[in-house]
């Protein structure tokens, strides 16, 4: 099984969208980077209508500088999911997408029946403090990044040193003032669907010192920690897509 892609003109920003399986739909919101790819969450899509949309500014979607806070990426999503017909779907995120995900769960909880957030950013935890992305210099990224090495490219070509500078200017519209979102501990208890909270214990970037954090923020969440797992979880693992799976098959009817 693959991916099927097409592209969605959304406000005026053409949006490529992933997509693969039936069933009940799990939108994927991606983090600060589409280089490698998404076919490490295809098993979700035996039980699924699996969703991976890619944010403008990422990827093969086109750009837009008029996002330059999450809200923006909120509204975008909610066009996006109006023009798919998504009036219910399990919604998981990771890292950048967890934020995205998380607005949207605070702000929109009657269309969101399962939340999965993948080591988010967002939150101000001072004892565990979100790596600043923006100040590592490129040949010292990987380590904060992954625990295999192996899933980033040795040696990098031309077009993709581009895109990947073109993906992390269109993430510092958002993140280069700051990783985290002051405002966001005082809303999160209106996200009160069933969530899960997934971390790498070995994510250098946003430490899971962070988790506790989370959870003592959202109503109704639940924690599972990665041994020996980085902030790539969903490539470096596949207990991480089992995870997902499990936790989003108990909104499915029997």
């Amino acid at each position: 099984m693959g991916f099927d892609e097409a592209t969605h003109r959304i406000n005026g920003v053409d949006t490529v969208v992933l997509s693969a399986g039936a069933g009940e739909p799990l939108v994927f919101l991606h983090g600060a980077g589409t280089a490698g790819g998404f076919d490490a969450l295809l098993p979700l899509a035996e039980r699924f209508r699996l969703i991976v949309p890619i944010h403008p500014g990422f990827g093969g979607s086109a750009d837009d500088p008029r996002i330059d806070e999450v809200h923006d990426y909120r509204r975008h999503y909610l066009d996006l999911f109006d023009a798919l017909g998504l009036d219910r779907l399990v919604l998981a995120g990771h890292s950048l997408g967890g934020y995205i995900a998380a607005t949207l769960a605070i702000d929109h909880p009657e269309r969101i029946t399962r939340l999965v957030l993948a080591a988010p950013i967002g939150l101000r935890v001072r004892e565990h403090p979100t790596t600043d992305v923006f100040t590592i210099p490129a040949p010292r990224l990987a380590p904060y990044l992954t625990e295999k090495p192996e899933l980033l490219a040795a040696e990098p070509t031309p077009e993709f040193l581009a895109e990947r500078y073109r993906e992390l200017t269109s993430a510092a519209r958002l993140l280069w003032t700051s990783p985290y979102d002051r405002k966001l501990p005082d809303w999160l208890h209106r996200a009160r669907m069933p969530a899960l909270l997934l971390w790498g214990d070995a994510d250098r970037l946003i430490p899971v010192g962070q988790c506790a954090a989370w959870a003592g923020l959202l109503p109704n969440a639940e924690r599972h920690i990665l041994p020996g797992v980085g902030h790539l979880m969903f490539g470096e693992t596949p207990d991480a897509v089992a995870a997902v799976a499990r936790f989003a098959e108990a909104s499915v009817p029997a």
